[in-house]
């Protein structure tokens, strides 16, 4: 989508195919051609350049707009296109910090101290304790396996794991605990074994 009336370039509106119709609406149209730009220097100027990038959280948060339906109803646009915005930033921040937080633990478990080198006893352990962890979390229940993931890899915390999957948060916690001590246990078993090896 771009906007002709303003002589401005706008980045085209990227929708779901199911959602192609609401970008035809009016309503919809005169939205983005007002608050795109707005919404994109406000985020770039609260959060920086990215990640995530504002251009994007900007055409995500249209895209939730457009899912939302009903645009007459929404008593305040801005403010939800706003809202919806700085979740967007918020979650994929915390995704980040997540993915920063667990990167010394899975180099340290997969690669060992040092990650410069590659040698091929090093990948070789690396790939098998991998598939360790995928046939362990294939065993799963797959509630469990599903909010392990979400928790542990999308960085989500465990109250929203739990809302996604339909528990509490202390089911959600319970569940993330028993799967993370299957893991452990089945990699230090095979720690154990190799150790073991003459």
């Amino acid at each position: 989508m771009t906007s002709d009336d303003d002589g401005g370039d706008r980045t085209p509106l990227r929708l779901p195919r199911n959602d192609e119709t609401v970008f035809q609406n009016p309503l919809f149209l005169r939205i983005y051609k007002r608050l795109y730009q707005k919404l994109v220097d406000g985020l770039r100027g609260t959060y920086g350049a990215g990640p995530p990038d504002p251009e994007e959280v900007a055409q995500t948060a249209f895209v939730k707009l457009a899912q939302r339906g009903r645009l007459d109803e929404i008593k305040d646009v801005e403010g939800f296109v706003w809202i919806s915005a700085r979740n967007i930033v918020l979650t994929e921040k915390r995704k980040e910090i997540v993915r920063q937080e667990n990167q010394p633990e899975i180099s340290r478990r997969f690669f060992g101290e040092d990650c410069d080198t590659f040698e091929p006893e090093r990948v070789l352990n690396a790939r098998e304790q991998l598939e360790i962890v995928m046939s362990v979390l294939a065993e799963m229940p797959e509630r469990r396996q599903r909010i392990f993931m979400l928790n542990r890899i999308h960085g989500l915390t465990p109250a929203e794991a739990g809302r996604r999957c339909g528990v509490s948060r202390t089911a959600a916690v319970r569940h993330i605990a028993l799967a993370t001590k299957a893991l452990v246990v089945a990699l230090t078993d095979e720690s154990a074994s190799l150790e073991g090896d003459p």
